[in-house]
């Protein structure tokens, strides 16, 4: 068996066991789940050398290839995304342990947990509409029960509000799939593209608006945004962290990379929808994060806005567009994962995330102050912590297009991020109240923050050099790829 299966199989594993061996077992389920996800981990890291090495990894289920069989690949581009996947996953879930434990059924958590996670990974590794589509109902329908999760009205009605728009979603992208299935007889994703060539502009033309609206909903860009804020700030935390950090990434913004560089290269104004998705989001986001009164809510309008950076990145295009769009997508991950869990953290002692019924953390909570305050200034872009290095890039990559309005736009929307994160830091931190005393939480609630928290400054320092070396080969995907060249081969 090939190692570009580990990812899907060993999440779809654990899935299995929890719900048939130990399930009635929550300290059980929870230790299994976390053993897979490291394993996983493993597992993909092992994969990254032979993919580096030879450039992609192509693997045929079965024996049975291009058009029949069902194709699975591995390139720099999808391994980046895998990794960082598989690196927060297991940190979320080592925080899910204490933090789930105040949930009766904890054990069903570790389950959905599992499936979202094979279902993410396998959107990372198909080379299949079908498939892809398979992998995305699988995380999806999982993540809408994780919203739903606490059973307070709130969470299922913000369950019910992303159900009905992911399920709009999910319909545009089966559509498009069924005229490609109509028009071209295959849904191998390098099969279609050898005949895409022939068929009616128009018809494409049509495809590519379905695929853009679905991932577009799936990636809650602006106007796609709806269901974001509550279902990101109403969830459990560790499903927030997995929701804003990950998901809305790989369900919606990898797909919409590979529609627009690598499948749909004809229509290159497809780029132009792209960077107007991007500007929009940016700025609707920002705006709608400064007068929040919860702190999940802020970071799900945060996240609106930040994910239209990487639209943004992505619709300018060139070297530098691509690399800032990456860059971005790493660092908002890791930097967006902490936020959330550390809101959780606050939840976990205080019941609450209202800004108003929080003073005087700082004293209180001083480890997990300074977590989050890592977070806020990776986010809001402050040097020298990463998202300061890909925000730069995109500006870069705006100059160099001579969109100087839009590299303008860049730069303000990036203070306003740091103003309502100082706002928000002088509130619930640095408030003073009278007899505080030092109450943090345990070692597993703060050592995955404290992880992030170490790896996104470091990051920004002195691994920046080596995540470039591995992003740049991603960017040779963006720029030069195309699936026609496997049909080719």
């Amino acid at each position: 068996m090939s190692l570009i299966v580990f990812p899907v199989i060993l999440y779809l594993l654990s899935a299995f066991l929890i719900a048939l061996l130990w399930k009635k077992y929550k300290k059980i389920s929870s230790i299994a789940c976390f053993s897979f996800s490291v394993l996983t981990l493993i597992s993909v890291i092992l994969l990254g050398r032979y993919v580096f090495e030879n450039g992609k990894i192509i693997y045929f289920i079965g024996g049975w290839e291009i058009p029949i069989g069902i194709a699975l690949m591995v390139d720099p581009l999808s391994f980046v995304f895998l990794l960082v996947l598989n690196f927060i996953l297991p940190i979320i879930c080592w925080f899910s342990i204490s933090y789930m434990e105040k949930y009766v059924k904890s054990s069903y958590f570790y389950i959905l947990f599992s499936l979202v996670s094979a279902g993410l990974n396998g959107i990372l590794i198909s080379m299949d509409f079908f498939n892809i589509y398979v992998f995305l109902e699988i995380s999806s329908i999982s993540s809408y029960i994780l919203v739903a999760f606490g059973l307070k009205t709130e969470q299922l009605e913000a369950s019910l509000k992303y159900t009905i728009l992911g399920f709009i979603g999910s319909t545009f992208i089966l559509v498009a799939i069924g005229l490609i299935l109509g028009k071209t007889g295959t849904l191998n994703i390098a099969d279609f593209t050898s005949v895409a060539v022939e068929m009616n502009k128009i018809q494409l033309w049509f495809i590519l608006g379905l695929f853009i609206s679905g991932f577009a909903l799936k990636t809650a860009l602006f106007p796609f945004h709806f269901w974001l804020p509550d279902a990101h700030s109403l969830a459990p935390s560790p499903v927030s962290a997995i929701l804003s950090g990950l998901f809305i990434k790989i369900t919606g913004f990898y797909p919409l990379i590979r529609i627009v560089t690598n499948i749909f290269i004809m229509f290159p104004e497809s780029k132009f929808i792209m960077m107007a998705l991007g500007l929009a989001s940016m700025i609707f986001g920002a705006l709608m994060a400064i007068d929040q009164i919860d702190i999940k809510r802020t970071y799900a309008y945060s996240s609106i806005s930040q994910i239209g950076y990487c639209a943004l990145a992505l619709g300018i295009g060139g070297y530098y567009g691509y690399l800032g769009a990456i860059l971005h997508f790493v660092f908002h991950s890791l930097s967006k994962s902490l936020l959330f869990l550390n809101s959780g953290a606050i939840e976990y002692k205080y019941g609450t995330t209202k800004i108003d019924d929080l003073k005087g953390l700082n004293d209180k909570m001083p480890y997990t102050t300074a977590t989050g305050s890592i977070g806020m200034f990776s986010v809001a872009g402050v040097p020298p912590f990463g998202c300061f290095w890909s925000k730069i890039i995109i500006i870069i990559a705006a100059v160099k297009s001579h969109f100087y309005g839009i590299a303008f736009i860049c730069v303000i929307v990036s203070i306003i991020t740091l103003g309502y994160f100082l706002k928000l830091q002088r509130k619930i931190f640095y408030s003073k109240v009278e007899n505080s005393e030092v109450n943090e939480n345990g070692f597993n609630i703060l050592m995955p923050m404290v992880l992030l928290s170490i790896f996104i400054f470091l990051s920004g320092i002195i691994f920046s050099p080596n995540i470039k070396f591995y992003v740049d080969k991603a960017v040779e995907i963006m720029e030069n790829f195309s699936y026609f060249q496997i049909m080719e081969k």
